[in-house]
């Protein structure tokens, strides 16, 4: 199995980071002295101004462990064991930011049946939210004195831009095919008293979109809810910012297109 992928966009793999500066057992992460070292750690790392912002990506990186089931299950037809258990939390400073990810104990997987696969992954990925993902993020929320909603309500941007990402460079119809099916079965199969929330985090209904400065005519789609990553020393909103009001966007906009026309002149 390729982890090419997941290792670029969303940090996970059998190797880990080459540097890492903070390693948890991911099982930790509803501890609450691992959290809140962890999120200490983090927030010297990219000078946050509170516990907010790594709370926010420690949160959102367990999306990423779910998108990472779906693309593998298109790909492949297995299921791969990202159970808590069997993956360690690491972080790695980059720059003026830092990456989060996890690397994979041991590669294991179960094969996804051909007859009765929506069955067989309903009761897969309940199990797997309810027991592994909500705890998780439900702690990290809790023990950074934050609302939860602010960790899941990035969920159905995630997922969503991921599902686009799949569409757009996936040649092989047939994984496309099976990625939407159980994109859909994730999104509005799984009940959304398993996360002890009104809706399925993960259906992203209406998305909206903005324009790309950077690739006039492919928009951009809005997050979903704010990421926090302007809570930090001089930060910033996101671009797709959805607290961004149009007068910011537009202003924003004009300093990229500043930006990238001084770089072709230079």
């Amino acid at each position: 199995m390729d982890f090419s992928l997941v290792r670029t966009y969303f940090h996970l793999s059998p190797e880990g980071f080459d540097h890492p500066l903070l390693e948890l057992a991911a099982a930790s992460l509803t501890d609450a002295d691992a959290v809140i070292a962890s999120i200490r750690a983090g927030s010297a790392l990219v000078q946050a101004t509170g516990n907010e912002l790594v709370a926010s990506f420690m949160g959102t990186s367990l999306c990423n462990l779910c998108a990472t089931l779906l693309i593998f299950g298109a790909q492949y037809d297995r299921l791969l064991d990202l159970s808590l258990t069997n993956l360690t939390f690491q972080a790695e400073q980059h720059d003026d930011h830092a990456h989060l990810g996890y690397r994979i104990g041991e590669v294991r997987w179960t094969d996804i049946p051909a007859e009765g696969r929506a069955e067989f992954l309903l009761e897969r990925w309940t199990a797997y939210l309810r027991e592994e993902i909500v705890p998780a993020v439900e702690a990290i929320a809790t023990h950074a004195g934050m609302k939860s909603a602010l960790i899941w309500n990035q969920y159905a941007y995630q997922l969503a831009y991921v599902r686009d990402f799949i569409l757009e460079h996936e040649p092989r119809e047939e994984v496309k095919a099976r990625f939407l099916s159980d994109y859909a079965l994730l999104t509005e199969g799984v009940p959304a008293e398993v996360f002890g929330r009104k809706t399925n985090p993960f259906l992203h209904r209406n998305p909206r979109y903005v324009d790309n400065p950077w690739q006039p005519g492919k928009p951009l789609m809005m997050n979903s809810s704010c990421c926090l990553y302007h809570c930090r020393v001089d930060g910033e909103k996101c671009y797709t910012c959805p607290k961004m009001t149009p007068a910011e966007r537009d202003a924003r906009r004009e300093r990229v297109l500043a930006e990238l026309a001084g770089a072709a002149a230079g």
